[in-house]
């Protein structure tokens, strides 16, 4: 299926950046010097593309047989033109779980429902575990040995998925791999589980 958009990030010297489409909704599509249709002068940030979507082995949405637009070609010129320049910015359901959560800690531990020591290891987990995701980026576009995929859903499931959500958006990383992000969510779901197990089943073990 064949689809417009403008390119709103580009990575010149590592030849990739993102797409994202006139279709607000939809999420970005990752693109690849190597996948224009012909050869042409190197990408800028703000072009308006017009490319075919696939999902590529690794769960991306991924733009192929890519082909530059003129002015007059592209649709909601005005919208997608808006996003480049200034970005909008919405709040997103994981935020405002995110919010709750953290919350739900802070009244938990005031009330001694949860031990004061969780406080600061919540904190040192999501820090770990956003200097893990901000080496992963670095090392994917220096071409260097990745953090390992296992190694990032068990700093989530540990409680560290908060600072994962906002790694994956400031850094925009793992954001397009579908299987990734199913696991992520899940760990989410697993960790609220066993916090509330422990609270419930182990009161002894918490204080």
């Amino acid at each position: 299926m064949r689809d417009q958009g403008r390119l709103v990030e580009w990575f010149d010297d590592q030849g990739y950046g993102f797409i994202q489409p006139d279709d607000l909704s939809k999420s970005r599509v990752f693109l690849h010097i190597k996948d224009f249709a012909q050869r042409g002068p190197r990408p800028i940030v703000g072009c308006a593309l017009d490319y075919v979507v696939i999902v590529d082995e690794r769960g991306r949405f991924r733009a192929k047989q890519v082909a530059y637009l003129k002015a007059s070609q592209t649709k909601n010129t005005r919208q997608t033109s808006q996003l480049v320049s200034k970005p909008h910015p919405s709040l997103h359901p994981i935020t405002i779980v995110i919010g709750v959560y953290v919350l739900f800690l802070l009244v938990a531990i005031g009330l001694r429902a949860l031990p004061s020591w969780l406080l600061l290891y919540s904190l040192l987990i999501n820090a770990l575990c956003y200097w893990q995701y901000a080496q992963d980026k670095s090392a994917a576009q220096q071409n260097l040995r990745r953090v390992p995929e296992q190694t990032l859903h068990l700093f989530s499931l540990l409680g560290g998925w908060p600072a994962a959500w906002f790694a994956q958006q400031k850094l925009r990383h793992k954001t397009q791999k579908q299987p990734f992000r199913q696991i992520y969510f899940a760990t989410i779901v697993l960790n609220i589980i066993l916090l509330c197990m422990v609270i419930v089943f182990f009161p002894k073990f918490i204080h």
